[in-house]
């Protein structure tokens, strides 16, 4: 009897972290469905009143936290993510006044390469992060490509930033727990880190990450995806 209690304890305290888990996820929620539709709102009003530009702005803002809501943990086509990044990279160039300049070489038999949603971002984020500030006069640069070798649709994302640190490089492409010590590399890590484990779980380890850097030469992210025919991942 004792024991049994004891379970029943055990389940009904299982369900009430189960329901407040639940609970704070639709809460999380709602917060960023207010802001697109608050945004699209604006977007509206911006037309209505002749301001293209402003509207256009507000609109690209409104598509990004739209795609971030509704695609969270999905797998979605390789075209989406970098129609995600089209709008980011249009934000980022309101925001800083166009000092990014953008690039993209693209393999067009390559956009239905299935992913994991929320990949590309986070790595043009870290480029434009640490790229902005790093950079005197010059104008950062990023060069996005998609293109086959061997079974695998690889895409690459080229920057002429300052560069990351090889230990940092050796930590993440290890899988090893990063040692944070509030410095800039190691903030510019965690969306890598956040990046190659949902990889991994996706492709069941086998895709292939590259970092390559050199100080004041900027960074290269390579995926290296394995093609459709190549993975269970229908």
């Amino acid at each position: 009897m004792v024991t049994e209690s004891a379970m029943k304890e055990k389940s009904l305290l299982m369900e009430n972290h189960l329901k407040d888990a639940q609970l704070k996820y639709l809460q999380a929620q709602i917060n960023p469905h207010f802001l697109f539709n608050t945004l699209n709102a604006g977007a509206q009003l911006a037309m209505m009143e002749d301001a293209k530009r402003t509207g256009d702005y507000i609109q690209k803002m409104a598509d990004f936290f739209r795609y971030n809501v509704k695609k969270d943990n999905e797998k979605v086509r390789i075209a989406e993510e970098i129609e995600l990044v089209d709008s980011y990279i249009y934000i980022m160039n309101v925001r800083f006044s166009g000092e990014i300049s953008f690039r993209k070489e693209i393999d067009e038999s390559l956009l239905d390469v299935i992913v994991p949603s929320m990949i590309l971002q986070p790595i043009f984020e870290n480029s434009v992060k640490y790229g902005i500030d790093n950079l005197d006069e010059r104008s950062i640069e990023i060069v996005l490509s998609l293109y086959k070798k061997d079974r695998f649709a690889c895409v690459e994302i080229r920057d002429n930033g300052k560069g990351m640190d090889q230990k940092i490089i050796d930590q993440l492409l290890s899988r090893q727990p990063l040692e944070y010590s509030k410095k800039p590399d190691d903030e510019k890590s965690v969306g890598l880190t956040n990046v190659i484990a949902r990889l991994d779980n996706f492709f069941n380890g086998k895709e292939k990450i590259e970092i390559k850097s050199a100080e004041n030469q900027g960074t290269s992210v390579i995926i290296w995806i394995p093609r459709r025919d190549e993975t269970c991942i229908e």
